[in-house]
């Protein structure tokens, strides 16, 4: 809609308004949070940092449009859905909503990565026993109720790319990584070396790069971001391999993010993309979470 003075002595001036339907997820979401223009800092936890809590944007994805993520100790983005609690970690560049369980599947079990080890290939989540272990437990939780998968977008959402590894040392087949300490964290998400990136599901887990949007880093404790759940849990970024054991990036009961073999048994934490039409009620809150419709 424009508005324009009809007077053309005047300079013109226009005026645009943009109307939103407050009753989506993501309007709800973006209505309901200031945005904070001030770059965060990635290079620590946001628990040593003065980094404010809230929602954020970026524009380092694949297509160059926005994604408008949570970071830091933040108490508006919980979501009550297929009868668990979630906390909402961003809007995705075309609308979506991606969001992690607050808890564990299989009352917060403990569960292999993968039990073969000994290539780098093991490393990759596409190559794990978790795999099969998460899209089990989704099916039956979520997959065969139709009034609940309906409102779950299936498509190129999850990212297993090669990209930070955990030492100078740390090899990864044809794959190029970065040592954490040098990597610069983003939305994006290709092919690698080994032809291993995008993950075309309908549930998944965080990438490392999420985690550090969020508020997490290597070796810092932060109790104080909504990622924070007192469990190790696993990502599904590949930390690189060692030359007898493949590891993956994880979180680490105090926070922090850290890497460790894949024979390692965690709590799977998993994480669905709502759809960009859904429909929901509440205020975000722990005691009003939003409730999907």
């Amino acid at each position: 809609w424009k508005l324009t003075l009809p007077d053309t002595s005047e300079e013109e001036i226009t005026c645009e308004f943009v109307f939103r339907d407050t009753k989506t997820l993501a309007n709800k979401i973006l209505s309901s949070n200031t945005l904070i223009t001030d770059k965060p800092t990635l290079t620590t936890s946001s628990n040593n940092t003065s980094d404010e809590s809230g929602l954020y944007k970026s524009t380092d994805t694949n297509t160059g449009e926005p994604t408008y993520y949570f970071r830091g100790n933040v108490e508006n983005n919980y979501v009550s859905f297929a009868g668990q609690t979630w906390r909402i970690v961003r809007i995705n560049e075309d609308g979506t909503i991606c969001m992690v369980m607050a808890n564990g599947i299989n009352s917060n079990a403990n569960i292999v990565f993968n039990s073969s080890y000994n290539n780098y290939s093991y490393m990759y989540y596409t190559n794990s026993q978790v795999k099969s272990t998460l899209e089990s437990w989704y099916q039956t939780n979520i997959g065969s109720k139709s009034d609940l998968a309906s409102k779950v977008a299936s498509g190129n959402y999850y990212c297993e790319q090669a990209k930070a590894k955990y030492g100078d040392g740390a090899t990864s087949g044809s794959a190029t990584m970065t040592t954490y300490a040098s990597y610069a964290p983003d939305f994006k998400c290709s092919s690698d070396g080994n032809n291993k990136g995008v993950v075309n599901a309908s549930v998944g887990l965080l990438s490392y790069d999420e985690v550090v949007y969020a508020g997490g880093y290597y070796g810092k404790s932060n109790n104080s971001y909504y990622l924070y759940n007192n469990t190790y849990f696993w990502t599904m970024s590949p930390a690189g391999f060692s030359g007898s054991y493949a590891t993956v990036w994880f979180v680490y009961t105090a926070g922090s993010i850290n890497f460790h073999y894949v024979r390692n048994a965690y709590v799977v934490r998993p994480v669905i993309i709502l759809t960009a039409d859904t429909l929901a009620t509440g205020s975000g809150t722990s005691s009003d979470p939003f409730v999907i419709e």
